[in-house]
């Protein structure tokens, strides 16, 4: 797929690009600072288009202009407790969803396939119609995201959220493209909760969900760079995928 990808030099963009050539996408990058990319970096990329998240008309102008069929938000950072007095994160994911939806309507055709940033709280607990966010509530931002998202036309946006846990670097070097011990094979995924989550503690009175995620959410860290080439495969299923109009949660694979 031809991908626009947002937020190129941030700490997930900046390893979702290894994993997008590696799997033989076409990736034109969209930054606010292309002083920040790297010369390989450079001459790995389709073009560079220079603007803000926050700018709607410049994104959809880079969706038609270089014919991208899907995108890649991994711009901004949400707050862990609390929201940012600007509401930026909020705004520039709202951007990017209008942006996409007036993309395809504009040029018709198939939806854009879309991978967006969300965070853990997103995912259903063992608590039916509760989410994790209910008794853990950190990164509330992306609950507004996520009202958002689940409100478009998946004719626009064929749309998944990567409600990500603590994900942490397996190399301090960025190699392009990824080498092989960076690989979706290390991860197990679940579509709307986390794979392999359990009922356990969920019985104690009162608190039982509270202990339930607390117990549990911490063997959902993962490295950055095996999610990221999990995506990069998904987004060769193009609009087949699984995980279209899903939440999906990740979990680092037992060693044997």
């Amino acid at each position: 797929m031809k991908v626009l990808l947002l937020g190129a030099t941030g700490n997930v963009g900046s390893r979702a690009l290894p994993a997008l050539i590696k799997h033989g996408h076409t990736v034109v990058a969209y930054v606010r600072s292309p002083s920040k990319l790297a010369p390989g970096k450079r001459a790995v990329l389709a073009d560079v288009v220079v603007g803000s998240v926050t700018d709607k008309s410049a994104l959809k102008d880079a969706i038609l202009a270089h014919h991208c069929d899907a995108v890649f938000h991994a711009a901004g950072v949400a707050q862990m407790f609390g929201r940012s007095k600007s509401g930026e994160y909020n705004q520039m994911f709202a951007t990017v969803v209008a942006a996409i939806v007036e993309a395809r309507e504009e040029r018709r055709g198939p939806a854009i396939r879309a991978w967006l940033m969300s965070g853990f709280p997103m995912l259903d607990s063992a608590m039916p119609t509760h989410l994790i966010g209910d008794y853990m509530p950190m990164f509330p931002e992306h609950r507004e995201n996520l009202a958002l998202i689940q409100k478009q036309d998946e004719r626009n946006i064929a749309w998944s959220l990567f409600c990500a846990n603590q994900m942490s670097p397996k190399h301090n070097e960025i190699q392009i493209p990824a080498p092989d011990d960076c690989s979706a094979a290390n991860v197990i995924a679940g579509a709307d909760s986390p794979p392999e989550w359990r009922d356990t503690l969920k019985w104690v009175p009162l608190i039982g969900p509270y202990l339930n995620v607390f117990r549990l959410a911490g063997g959902y860290a993962t490295s950055l760079e095996d999610p990221l080439d999990f995506i990069a495969i998904d987004f060769e299923k193009g609009l087949q995928s699984e995980f279209v109009g899903k939440r999906v949660g990740l979990k680092m694979k037992a060693a044997p």
